[in-house]
């Protein structure tokens, strides 16, 4: 993983409009100049990594150290690269992180999103929280 570059914001921007437009505007609409707010203003730019296989980027990562957990914020594996254990790798990665740090990992879902639902699942996540629109998820590691 390699962080993005300042001139990466938009980019990352268009690349969170692509992957969750769909959930965000199935749940709640999607309001352009709303959801671009709200990125620029809560999702910081150095919590931003690209993922890389074999020298290409096939995702974007968005993860933050909280009081007591590793939360992830967006984890995007482009199509073309999906289905190929990606995500799985990186979760991975960012669980072996937070194990570290003596951090829980934590992030949160759109109910309708259930191939990410099913992956969390299979890597031992657990639902700690629900409301009307995601799912919260743990794995704990801060015993």
């Amino acid at each position: 993983m390699s962080r993005l570059g300042p001139k990466d914001r938009d980019i990352s921007f268009e690349i969170f409009k692509t992957y969750l437009k769909p959930f965000i505007d199935d749940a709640f609409g999607w309001d352009e100049t709303f959801q671009r707010g709200g990125f620029d203003t809560y999702l910081h730019p150095e919590w931003f990594s690209w993922v890389h296989l074999k020298g290409k980027k096939v995702g974007m990562v968005c993860s933050e150290i909280q009081e007591s957990s590793l939360y992830i914020h967006l984890l995007i594996v482009f199509t073309k690269a999906q289905r190929k254990g990606i995500a799985s790798a990186i979760t991975n990665k960012l669980k072996e992180d937070a194990s570290n740090k003596e951090l829980d990992l934590t992030l949160s879902c759109f109910k309708t999103n259930v191939v990410a639902i099913e992956l969390y699942k299979k890597l031992g996540f657990q639902i700690t929280s629900e409301d009307e629109y995601s799912y919260g998820f743990t794995l704990e590691f801060n015993k």
